[in-house]
Order: C-alpha cells, then sequence, then structure tokens
C-alpha cells in the first residue's frame, strides 16, 4: 500500500527533526566525555594530612586543570587492593588506574596481568609490567636535606625549643621497609655530614595509622634529649607532632607542608611532591606520552625538597647549597643504615 502524501510528508519531517536534534544536542554518549581515572589511595586513608591527602590534591588539580573526572576508594587493609583494582578496571572507562602506596605492588601486579590493555600507575614502589608506570623517589635525598637541617640546628643556642645540649635529633619511620630505612639512612647522613657530633636516634611505629603510639615513641625520644624529630610515619606521625608541640619542641613533618599543625614547632618539612607526581602520571596518559617502567624522581626533579618553614636563614643558605650538590650529582646519599658511616668516612666526616 502506498503512503498517502501527506503521511509522506510527515514521515519525512519527523526523520528531518530527529537528526536536527541529533546534531544539535548531540546522541546519548556521543558528545565527547572527559577522560576518567581513578585512584586507590592507601590504607591510611584521606584526613593523613600528609601522604594520601598529597595525592588527593593532585586529583583535584588534574580535574581542574586538565578537565578530567576521578573516582576514589580509600581501603581500610591490603587485602582490599586486588579487589578494588580489578573492580575499577572492568569498568574498562578508565584512562588511567592509580595505585597509591608501595604495599599495593603485589595486588596490582596480579590485576594489571589480568587487564593487560588498561594503563596503570603506582606510586612509591616499582611493578615490572608493560601496563604499569612506577613512579620512585630518591627517598634518601629528601631524607639528607631535612636531617642537615636538624644537624645544624641541634647545635644552635638560644632557641628555647633546643633544651639539650646533648645534640641529639630524631627521626620516627611509619614501617620498617626499606623506602622508609632509605629516608632514615639519608636523614643520618644528613645530620652528621654538617655535624659530626650529633647523635641520631631512630625508630619504626609499624603502622601507618597509629598516632597514639607515635606520640608514646616520641615522648620517649623527647625523654632521651632529642630536640629535632622528624616524623617520617603518615597519619601516625600526627602523634609524633603533637607531643613535640605539647613539649615546645622542633618536629620535622613529611610528604605534605604540616606547618599549620604546630605552627610554632614545624621546624620543616621533609616534601614528597605526591601531587605533582600523580598529575605528571595523568597528564602524561592524556597527551599520548605513558611511560612504563620505572620513573625516579628527586631534588632535580622538584619531587622531592623540603619547606623553609622556621628555618634560620643561615641554615637555609647551608642546605640550598647541600640541595644544589646532590642535583648536580656531586653528592650521591647513601640508602642504607649500614652504608651511612663508611660514606661519611669517605667524605672526611
Amino acid at each position: 500500500m502506498k503512503m498517502s502524501r501527506t503521511r509522506e510528508f510527515s514521515a519525512v519531517l519527523g526523520i528531518a527533526l530527529i537528526l536536527s536534534l541529533m546534531i544539535g544536542m548531540g546522541v546519548p554518549g556521543a558528545a565527547a566525555a572527559k577522560p576518567r581515572v581513578a585512584i586507590v589511595f592507601a590504607t591510611g586513608g584521606l584526613g593523613d594530612k600528609s601522604f594520601n591527602d598529597s595525592a588527593y590534591d593532585g586529583m583535584k588539580r588534574a580535574e581542574k586543570e586538565l578537565g578530567i573526572e576521578f573516582d576514589k576508594v580509600e581501603p581500610q587493609a591490603v587485602a582490599e587492593y586486588e579487589t578494588l583494582l580489578t573492580r575499577f578496571a572492568q569498568t574498562r572507562k578508565y584512562e588511567l588506574i592509580i595505585s597509591i602506596g608501595f604495599d599495593q605492588a603485589d595486588a596490582l601486579q596480579v590485576v594489571s596481568a589480568r587487564f593487560p590493555n588498561q594503563k596503570f600507575a603506582i606510586v612509591d614502589t616499582a611493578v615490572d609490567a608493560p601496563n604499569v608506570a612506577s613512579y620512585v623517589y630518591k627517598e634518601a635525598e629528601r631524607g639528607f636535606v631535612v636531617g642537615a637541617i636538624a644537624g645544624l640546628m641541634t647545635a644552635k643556642k638560644g632557641d628555647p625549643r633546643i633544651v639539650s645540649d646533648k645534640q641529639i635529633v630524631g627521626v620516627i619511620g611509619g614501617m620498617d621497609i626499606p623506602l622508609i630505612r632509605a629516608n632514615v639512612a639519608g636523614y643520618i647522613a644528613g645530620a652528621k655530614y654538617v655535624n659530626p657530633g650529633v647523635e641520631v636516634k631512630h625508630a619504626y611505629v609499624g603502622d601507618w595509622a597509629d598516632p597514639a603510639k607515635c606520640k608514646e615513641m616520641a615522648n620517649a625520644m623527647l625523654d632521651e634529649g632529642v630536640d629535632v624529630l622528624w616524623l617520617a610515619a603518615g597519619r601516625s606521625g600526627l602523634g609524633g607532632i603533637k607531643a613535640a608541640e605539647e613539649r615546645n619542641r622542633y618536629a620535622i613533618g613529611a610528604d605534605s607542608d604540616q606547618g599549620y599543625l604546630a605552627p610554632n614547632n614545624i621546624l620543616t618539612n621533609g616534601m614528597k611532591l605526591v601531587d605533582r607526581t600523580v598529575y605528571i602520571a595523568i597528564n602524561d596518559v592524556l597527551k599520548g606520552q605513558f611511560k612504563s617502567g620505572v620513573n625516579m624522581l628527586g631534588l632535580k626533579e622538584r619531587a622531592l625538597g623540603y619547606s623553609k618553614s622556621l628555618v634560620p636563614a643561615d641554615i637555609i643558605s647551608q642546605v640550598d647549597k647541600l640541595a644544589s650538590r646532590v642535583v648536580a650529582g656531586d653528592i650521591v646519599v647513601p640508602d642504607e643504615i649500614d652504608k651511612v658511616e663508611p660514606w661519611l668516612k669517605s667524605q672526611g666526616k
């Protein structure tokens, strides 16, 4: 049966209208969607005022400047990592999935093999896979510069926060693991490089999220005469900062600028610019410059450093010069504690 001219005209008009709407509005899903990124935080969670919060700042910067959208998750235990990474990867909607923290390495090794077409990044350790970009820091370099500040500061006279004449500094790490031991090694090396007579105490909390235990350990060190204490312990470090503030001693923050937590007592911060690292990882993917393998970052790449905070100008000048020598390769900081003393002897210290 032939369609009447009126009905034929109506049908053509309807199709034209639909096409017009499709062109003007775009069919569902046809409009350019914002690139999506997922991030799995370390078990310390957001609110640590340190490592995870810095990573989150990097995501927010990428959201603002690169136009991404992102999803996040805060695991409560290491055992959750593999499941959470898998859930993100199964959606196949992310340009990049980012793992924060060394203890995601095993889970990511498994998940990256299951999803070879998915790009991943991991911060603070290395995973050997063709679809994983690993961002690793020269941890000892950061320890070296803040250790030098501590070593010089404990010899200062007339500061009410330097209460002992023993010249003792300390560092409390979150976990007894290679990357934290590298920080401790650098800290010892830096303190003794500038002040051969200084004593350096070190200990480990055994947890990234136990401020109460860290505070107890910090108080024990302060009782022993420690004047400057670095807390490289994630959320646990908040307890150590509180101890230093209550007893009017100097604390050194970690990862982010923690000066606002104790404005009169945070001498400096051992900066690990995780925010910049996360931003770089996302930007590389969006620009088609994804780099699998190990991406090593240090003082030279401005991924590590220290804040000036309460550091006197004369000490800043000395430590800036030391940092420049590290960047130039004139000083190669030892990253193992048992290598510090031989290294110091080789430097004539």
